[in-house]
């Protein structure tokens, strides 16, 4: 795809990651793509990316190959699919896990919850597709930089729960600056891990070490966390 933004000179190529070709719309076909994305996701998860084919899911979810290719035009795009409801439903959970933390938990407790759980979606989508998942986070940071418009956010975030939870503790005068570098950060940084060190999402310290940094940022200097 060529993109050009508007009043810039240059154009540049982007390779958008591929999509599923439309959204059901009747109880049937709903029922349809949901049978498709489940037995994909069992598929992925018990077998690997290399068992996933389109025969193997027409196979499996007693789907035709016909109908799959009808919402679905290549196995990317299902991949794609399935992780946008992983995220979606990851980042729902989040907000409600934020705040539903013990009245004893801490700022730093809760900013180590939201960043175990960025850094393990970062994961599961390494663990669907290796392909798909550098091709897709190359396109994410895209969108980050505004180079590219992509679909809309959900506006719910772990860093507006993490704000709102926590109020107490933040010691910061410009909340809406604070709000935006946590947001940036746990966006950003797992990216880059992703891209260039996958090793460090699953590393035991790497949410340890961003949440120390994290907590430094929102709280008055000479306020150690609290061990978690």
């Amino acid at each position: 795809m060529t993109n050009k933004k508007n009043g810039d000179e240059g154009v540049f190529q982007v390779e958008i990651p591929a999509q599923p070709r439309k959204e059901p719309r009747q109880a049937r076909s709903i029922a349809l793509v949901s049978a498709v994305k489940q037995t994909a996701l069992q598929i992925l998860e018990s077998e690997g990316r290399d068992a996933l084919n389109a025969m193997r899911l027409a196979e499996d979810s007693g789907v035709a190959i016909s109908s799959i290719y009808e919402y679905f035009p290549t196995m990317e795009s299902l991949i794609a699919a399935i992780f946008d409801d992983y995220r979606n439903e990851a980042r729902t959970g989040l907000y409600a896990g934020i705040m539903a933390l013990p009245p004893e938990a801490t700022l730093y407790d809760g900013i180590l919850l939201a960043l175990r759980a960025v850094l393990a979606a970062h994961h599961k989508k390494t663990l669907f597709d290796p392909v798909f998942s550098v091709r897709s986070t190359h396109y994410d940071e895209l969108v980050r930089l505004d180079l590219v418009k992509s679909k809309s956010l959900l506006t719910t975030t772990a860093s507006s729960a993490l704000m709102k939870r926590f109020a107490s503790e933040i010691r910061v005068k410009d909340l809406e600056k604070a709000e935006f570098l946590v947001y940036q950060t746990w966006s950003a940084l797992p990216r880059a891990m992703l891209l260039e060190r996958p090793c460090y999402l699953t590393d035991e310290d790497t949410p340890q070490l961003m949440a120390r940094m994290l907590h430094a940022l929102l709280t008055a200097p000479g306020d150690p966390p609290r061990p978690s």
